[in-house]
């Protein structure tokens, strides 16, 4: 009512009401529910640009979607500037887009300015409404603590930094966070440490330091961590195995009672035939055994076949007594015509020292060993079925507990071990367990439970809870579809929101477009552009690279309007010459653009646009020749560079979205170009009478 009638007319009516004798009740009109297509690929199963109102790529990555009032927000860190984990520290800041249906989103700008930082990653905001801030968190390697905290007053800044967070140093937080407020309102830091164990740290009221009380979990190798609560069950989702901007890694769960645990996902150890059987879960390490010096450990043991099928693992350790940091062996086997092999590492967090034995006869998946590795000063001697296999010195632990390990990963290692014995060297028993009947001796690893082994093409940030006004939430998964290339600014992303079994159970991800019903919601639209003629729009465009030397790129279109070429956007991007991980080479020359009449042939406008320029995300690049075109005249974009380091890159299309035309390449210097057909470019032009 209030938009027909606009305030004059409310108070009017109120008027004429009152002096009525009557009653009027005026409500301001209430958002609309609205259901939304999350895109995610095209019809052929391609990974697809998510491009915001002004038709740029968004641009805020390994970050989380949060809900404030009626509108939904992204928070995230910006790569268009160049910025690559541990290559280099031109960090681009943290952005923040906003949206009325998770569709349409809207550049707000930085919530942290540019900096010289190398660790910058995983901004969180949430509000605090006892302060009635806006809180957010950021990892930064950099700081004392590892973390950055910051606060304002609107959730798109500004933003000011507060103290240093101070964590508890049991938790050796260092890496990936989250930040999760409970119904209320105690707020929990999520983060993975020093280990890739993830811990649980109750926050203080301000939602700024650290409270006190705090929960590590049993999973280890894993990271980017998100809670959220569901029917009075709290889940706990992360990266599982940890692989920073991997293309595939998984996502697993636990579940808790309390956000401070106990967490609890599947058991890695159970008892089969007398017999463990050891599936993933890495490390489980003998309860007793921190003081044990020398000592020989002795199993019979039977590795099974890895996921793939390719080969089959065994893993034991001594000398341990934090995970991963001591001793590890792994006896491994590829089939029957091939021999076994015995790797013998030093391990501290990852592998400082390392040998490896070929042995003299096969090891197969399933068939039974009996191993004894002795521990004497510093010498570790192993013997399989009787037999020494090898002797390797090195003086780093010199006591520890015993245990199995087995692989977490993609590639799942599993064995079966029983008659464990550890026998001290003036023959006292310190450890005997034959597996039948409970795991009281060790401490059992947990895996999580995984409802993706890949992400769907990327590595998962948050599980973002939407409250609704009617219903239960919407529990959106968001992955960032990194492509292990060195230019993060390309990464797409893949949103979901998740389905749950009747006991609870998250269902596995279905990988593809999906819908989601908003409430609140209404929806949005894409910022109007004057005098627009003729445009590609913004939906279904990919990414690639190759203009640069020879090889140059056009797009036809078709005037629609006589008058002046007032602008011409083409959305590009720039990329460079990549030596496996190693900082990419940008383009040394400029971007050539130019425009064709189509009728005569001639060059009708041209100009040079340097790199500098230009960005590392696919955004409009805005020209404005001014020239007169003809309404039905046909003419083209053409782009090239004489560059001989890296690339210039554009957006594509391949359903035909621009009827009026098509795009072609050429590899011969603009010479001849060959045309797409059903290809478009991303582009658009505005025509000014």
């Amino acid at each position: 009512m209030a938009s027909f009638f606009g305030m004059r007319g409310i108070r009017f009516l109120l008027a004429l009401t009152m002096a009525l004798g009557g009653l009027l009740v005026v409500t301001a009109p209430a958002r609309a529910a609205v259901d939304t297509n999350l895109v995610n690929f095209d019809a052929a199963g391609n990974q697809v640009i998510r491009f915001d109102t002004d038709g740029n790529a968004v641009d805020a990555h390994d970050g989380a979607i949060e809900r404030f009032g009626g509108t939904y927000y992204l928070y995230g860190t910006a790569y268009d500037c160049g910025y690559q984990w541990q290559n280099n520290d031109t960090f681009c800041g943290f952005k923040v887009y906003s949206s009325p249906d998770l569709a349409h989103w809207t550049d707000r700008g930085l919530v942290a300015p540019p900096r010289s930082c190398q660790y910058c990653f995983r901004p969180h905001v949430v509000y605090d409404k006892a302060t009635r801030r806006y809180v957010m968190w950021v990892n930064d390697q950099g700081a004392a603590d590892k973390f950055r905290v910051y606060t304002s007053r609107t959730p798109t800044g500004p933003f000011t930094e507060q103290p240093v967070p101070d964590l508890p140093d049991q938790t050796h937080c260092t890496a990936d966070l989250a930040v999760f407020v409970d119904d209320d309102g105690t707020a929990y830091l999520t983060c993975s440490n020093a280990g890739w164990h993830i811990a649980v740290i109750q926050l203080t009221a301000d939602y700024l330091r650290a409270a006190g009380p705090y929960d590590i979990t049993g999973v280890t190798r894993v990271e980017a961590p998100s809670i959220f609560k569901r029917n009075g069950t709290y889940y706990l989702t992360m990266s599982d195995p940890n692989c920073g901007y991997c293309t595939g890694t998984g996502t697993s769960y636990l579940t808790a009672k309390s956000p401070l645990g106990p967490w609890r996902g599947r058991d890695a150890w159970t008892a089969e035939d007398g017999a463990l059987t050891a599936s993933g879960g890495l490390y489980g390490l003998s309860q007793q055994g921190e003081d044990w010096r020398d000592y020989t450990f002795s199993f019979d043991v039977a590795p099974l076949p890895t996921t793939s099928g390719t080969s089959a693992q065994a893993g034991f350790s001594v000398r341990m007594n934090q995970d991963d940091h001591g001793y590890l062996f792994l006896l491994t086997g590829s089939g029957p015509a091939k021999n076994g092999q015995l790797s013998v590492l030093r391990r501290a967090g990852a592998t400082t020292a390392s040998h490896v034995v070929k042995l003299d006869k096969p090891i197969v998946a399933g068939e039974w060993h009996h191993v004894a590795v002795t521990a004497a000063g510093a010498t570790l001697t192993t013997s399989i079925d009787g037999v020494q296999v090898d002797a390797y010195t090195d003086a780093t632990y010199a006591t520890g507990k015993v245990g199995f390990r087995e692989w977490n990963g993609a590639n799942l290692e599993s064995a079966r071990f029983d008659n464990v014995t550890v026998t001290a060297a003036d023959g006292r028993t310190l450890l005997s367990d034959d597996f039948s009947g409970d795991f009281a001796k060790w401490v059992v690893p947990t895996s999580g439970v995984k409802f993706t082994d890949d992400s769907c093409g990327g590595q998962p940030a948050q599980v973002a809870t939407l409250p609704s006004r009617h219903g239960a939430p919407t529990y959106l998964y968001f992955s960032d579809l990194w492509d292990f290339h060195t230019n993060e600014a390309l990464a797409n992303y893949y949103w979901q929101p998740l389905s749950f079994g009747s006991d609870g159970a998250i269902q596995p991800l279905t990988c593809a477009n999906s819908r989601v019903h908003l409430d609140p919601g209404h929806p949005g639209h894409q910022r109007p552009i004057r005098a627009l003629d003729q445009t590609s729009g913004v939906t279904g465009f990919r990414a690639t690279c190759d203009i640069a030397g020879t090889t140059r790129r056009e797009q036809d279109f078709t005037a629609g309007r006589t008058g002046r070429l007032a602008s011409l956007a083409v959305t590009v991007f720039k990329d460079g010459t990549e030596t496996g991980r190693v900082l990419r080479t940008p383009p040394s020359d400029p971007l050539d653009v130019e425009i064709v009449d189509r009728g005569t042939g001639r060059t009708v406008w041209s100009a040079s646009v340097p790199a500098s320029t230009i960005g590392w995300s696919a955004r409009n690049l805005t020209v404005r020749p001014g020239i007169r075109v003809r309404r039905g005249a046909e003419y083209a974009v053409r782009l090239g560079s004489s560059t001989t380091t890296g690339c210039y890159g554009v957006a594509f299309n391949d359903q035909n979205p621009y009827p009026g035309g098509t795009s072609a390449i050429s590899t011969d210097g603009g010479a001849g170009f060959t045309a797409e057909p059903a290809r478009d470019l991303k582009f658009q032009t505005s025509v000014e009478r």
